[in-house]
């Protein structure tokens, strides 16, 4: 290769992109070309290298001390930095096709560390800021304004406050040479609370109430805030849910600074989100919220166009999702069976992680003493609905028009207890995708005692508990592409990645009564209660987030194409970095898989 093929081969591996001219010159000075062939020992725990390994042509693979594939190393991958750094190496580096590779010298390779910081931050990073330094590498011309803006970036509107105490009539006044129908009002223990137009007119007008009483008397309490410094997205996301048009806007100490509109955060983001949402909250007919919810995909398209996180569009559309369904749930229902009852949404749903529409996984909880056969008609009314809005049936028929997902709560406890007492593999998807349940519509109360009696009839069941976890070990998870792909360069992302995760995590909150039902939180809490360390969480919400991404890619790959949705990644299609990312996800489900080995003891079961 010519020194301008070097340079060129170099500057598209990461990190050495970021090295000066001068230090790229000293590096492919410092640099010669070798060939090994296969089975030849590079580096070992008796062999420490002289040279940091840059391949060209091959792979390699690093095995453990138990003589297992941790990782393989293929065309532009690089290694083993910590063998330099640290002058020691736990693992095995073996040759697994003839190679042909850069060889830099060790202390050509040293001296660029000590020389560029950026460089020498990559190699010294722990695991989850590699991987955070690869996907920003990845995803740096996608990012836009969209993805990284900040409340701060956009319009705060200066916060009209007064007291508590402040009379209504002198908070107006005040408000009028602010010119905004918004008062803050700031109470005594330093919370905050709020008047606008429309309660003005509710709690003073069409009462006939005095202006000159006090603003506390009138004010929300308390007004939903969200950091300056905080994703714009963010602010969006709360807004949909709560139904609100405007946010409260504080620093870093708490302090309000303004507040932030809706249609200033609609401007920015121009993906009629809010269009969409109005659309469902107005809906008289289910024609109009099939109108609504075909537009769901288009704004998952523009978002993740964009570079916006997996976890900001699953929570967005999950919201769109639930209001969906609430609005359903009244148009269908009559207005007595509505508060008799809940409906909830169990599975991907429940956990608020489906963002493409594969399946229909629901169910109603009806009061006890409540004449079930009476919700029939209408469940199936509900179910054919769905089916019509782009949810499609379940393979597995759980949904509200299978009746046994349409039934009283002592019934369900009877339920309950049987998967409990008598498990098998139909008891431990039911509870699986249960213990996932989420209300969406009704009465919530119902699924809040029944989700308190499974956390009391699961208590010092260790041997079901580990059978329950054990299923997390269901899937194998590949160490390398190359001894995993079973078909076509074909990867199960869903198997090999997703499920792991969701299932571990799921039976760790599970053995915590933890309540909360998406992944992410779920793990965030773990973490809290110190049941994983913060490293170990940190790197599971990077590997579930990165497996989620590639998936979405995927789906929205097959919906362009008009095939049939799949799990399955073809690992030709991805770019160097995707592959790197996903190797090191797969590490790290690969180690929570014994994290949950070790936990629930299952190698003491059969």
């Amino acid at each position: 290769m010519s020194i301008q093929d070097q340079e060129s081969f170099l500057s598209n591996i990461h990190p050495f992109e970021v090295l000066t001219p001068s230090q790229m010159a000293m590096c492919i000075q410092h640099m010669d070309i070798a060939y090994y062939p296969k089975d030849t020992i590079l580096i070992s725990p008796e062999k420490i290298p002289e040279h940091f390994f840059i391949i060209i042509k091959g792979s390699v693979y690093e095995y453990s001390n138990e003589n297992i594939v941790v990782m393989d190393y293929q065309h532009e991958d690089s290694f083993d930095s910590n063998s330099l750094i640290y002058g020691k190496c736990d693992h095995t580096f073996k040759v697994n096709e003839e190679l042909i590779c850069y060889e830099l010298e060790k202390k050509t390779f040293l001296s660029l560390i000590e020389k560029n910081q950026e460089f020498k931050d990559f190699f010294l990073k722990d695991l989850v800021n590699k991987i955070q330094s690869l996907k920003d590498k990845e995803y740096t011309s996608q990012l836009s304004s969209f993805m990284i803006a900040k409340v701060g970036d956009t319009l705060i509107h200066e916060a009209c406050m007064v007291d508590e105490n402040t009379k209504l009539i002198d908070a107006i006044e005040k408000s009028m040479q602010f010119k905004t129908s918004t008062i803050i009002v700031k109470k005594s223990d330093g919370g905050y609370g709020i008047i606008t137009d429309s309660l003005l007119k509710v709690k003073v007008l069409l009462k006939g109430r005095d202006l000159t009483i006090p603003v506390r008397d009138i004010a929300i309490f308390p007004l939903l805030t969200i950091q300056k410094d905080d994703y714009l997205f963010e602010a969006l996301t709360i807004l949909i849910k709560r139904n609100i048009k405007r946010i409260g806007v504080t620093n870093n100490n708490g302090e309000m600074i303004g507040i932030l509109e809706q249609i200033d955060i609609l401007s920015h983001f121009a993906n009629h989100t809010y269009v969409i949402e109005s659309k469902i909250k107005n809906a008289n007919k289910v024609e109009d919220l099939k109108i609504a919810s075909n537009e769901f995909l288009n704004i998952i398209k523009s978002l993740q166009a964009k570079g916006v996180k997996i976890y900001h569009i699953s929570n967005l559309i999950g919201q769109l999702n639930t209001k969906v369904y609430q609005k359903l749930y009244s148009l269908v229902l009559p207005e007595e069976l509505q508060k008799n009852a809940c409906l909830i949404v169990m599975g991907s749903e429940g956990r608020n992680e489906q963002i493409i529409k594969t399946d229909q996984d629901n169910a109603l909880v009806i009061k006890n003493g409540i004449d079930v056969e009476q919700y029939r008609p209408y469940m199936q009314q509900l179910t054919n609905h769905l089916v019509d809005l782009g949810y499609p049936p379940c393979e597995g028929n759980i949904m509200v028009s299978n009746p046994y997902w349409c039934k009283t709560a002592d019934e369900y406890k009877t339920d309950i207890t049987k998967w409990i007492n008598s498990p098998d593999m139909k008891s431990y998807l039911d509870l699986a995708i249960f213990i996932d349940a989420f209300a969406v519509a009704g009465d919530k109360e119902l699924l809040i005692n029944l989700k308190e009696y499974l956390y009391n009839k699961i208590q010092s069941k260790d041997i079901f508990m580990a059978y329950f976890a054990k299923s997390t070990l269901a899937f194998d998870t590949p160490t390398t592409f190359s001894s995993f792909m079973a078909k076509d360069d074909l990867i199960n992302i869903k198997k090999a990645a997703i499920f792991p995760i969701v299932q571990g995590i799921r039976s760790l909150a599970l053995k915590e009564k933890i309540k909360e039902t998406t992944t992410i939180k779920r793990i965030k809490i773990l973490e809290a209660r110190n049941i994983l360390e913060k490293t170990k969480a940190a790197e599971l919400i990077e590997a579930f987030e990165i497996a989620s991404t590639l998936r979405l890619k995927n789906q929205l790959d097959c919906i362009q194409e008009g095939v049939a949705l799949t799990n399955e990644i073809n690992t030709n299609d991805l770019g160097k970095i995707e592959r790197d990312l996903l190797k090191e996800s797969f590490k790290i489900v690969v180690e929570f898989k014994k994290f949950i080995n070790y936990i629930f003891k299952l190698d003491k079961i059969y």
